[in-house]
């Protein structure tokens, strides 16, 4: 059920990036900063060391750095074999969640190093054997927002910018491919993915996206009562994996009939070779048997736009421009 709360609770308690982490009264306290880095994941241990916050610290915008992909897969792997843990809850620091991949990086070896975000980060999210609840405020984009869709639970403030940018930079929301058609349905998921356009959590207060929508600054409490929640009632190991978007049925009763319309409406806006991908990339999660067989072929096609030269070109165009910064 899709809610929205109000609280007090101050705006600078997960908006801050310091390492001191406020806590409910009388609750014992652990962080680790996995590394003196300028990208970290602050590690908490609440609710007497069953729940274990991790909190994603790489300014400006939490983007998803090599190093930040290494620290958050650490720290995820960390919470995973501590016995004691039950419950991820799974969210950034400073403005927002995470903007995304490091445009930095485009072009780099970084950007193609291990681990990846799809093929480790979301695995290991996916495998982890215990609920993680995916906490956004401020902004959740490209790879920010694939990353939420990797969760089992999911809860934003209101005012959260949600986007697919990835059209700008001549390639695919690899992820988003593959779990977003199975969410909002495929012609709204095609819309975000080839329009570019940004929307907010609030839009989604009542739809499959979020399982909570809540008021700003109370995002944080939310997430604690949810856990709290799962603690006392946790989930067999067949309903956890059914939570995740990979197993969830297609919202269309038909989903080829409306794969059908989507390819119509995209022909209609005469699509260039990026929108043509997602579609191809979407058909690919319609179509293919399992969720994984999918995602190989929107892998293919992230690889092809990666290194065709024209895009690469147009890439570096739009990255040395004043909408990039």
């Amino acid at each position: 059920m899709n809610s929205v709360h109000g609280s007090n609770t101050a705006r600078a308690e997960h908006r801050r990036v310091a390492r001191s982490t406020t806590r409910p009264p009388g609750e014992a306290l652990q962080v680790e900063a996995y590394a003196m880095t300028q990208a970290q994941v602050e590690y908490t241990h609440e609710a007497q060391g069953r729940v274990a916050v991790l909190r994603m610290v790489a300014p400006p915008v939490n983007a998803f750095s090599l190093a930040l992909r290494r620290e958050l897969l650490c720290a995820l792997q960390r919470a995973g074999a501590d016995p004691l843990v039950a419950v991820v809850i799974l969210t950034g620091a400073g403005r927002g969640f995470s903007a995304g991949g490091d445009i930095r990086e485009f072009g780099t070896p970084d950007a193609a190093a291990e681990p990846g975000l799809s093929s480790h980060i979301h695995v290991t999210i996916e495998k982890l054997g215990k609920p993680v609840i995916a906490l956004a405020h401020g902004f959740a984009m490209g790879g920010g927002l694939e990353t939420l869709l990797a969760c089992h639970y999911r809860i934003a403030e209101t005012d959260t910018r949600l986007a697919l940018p990835e059209v700008s930079l001549g390639t695919l929301a690899l992820s988003a491919t593959q779990r977003l058609p199975r969410l909002l349905g495929i012609l709204p998921a095609l819309r975000l993915m080839v329009e570019g356009t940004q929307q907010t959590a609030r839009d989604h207060a009542c739809g499959p996206l979020f399982h909570q929508v809540v008021a700003v600054d109370c995002g944080l409490d939310a997430a604690r009562r949810l856990a709290t929640q799962i603690l006392a009632d946790p989930p067999a190991a067949d309903a956890l994996a059914q939570r995740l978007v990979r197993n969830h049925p297609w919202r269309e009763a038909d989903p080829e009939c409306a794969l059908t319309d989507a390819e119509l409406w995209l022909a209609l806006r005469q699509p260039n070779v990026v929108a043509q991908a997602a579609f191809q990339a979407i058909e690919a999660a319609v179509l293919s048997p399992c969720f994984d067989d999918g995602l190989a072929t929107a892998r293919r096609l992230y690889d092809a736009l990666m290194a065709d030269e024209r895009i690469i070109r147009s890439r570096e165009r739009f990255l040395a421009s004043p909408a990039a910064r």
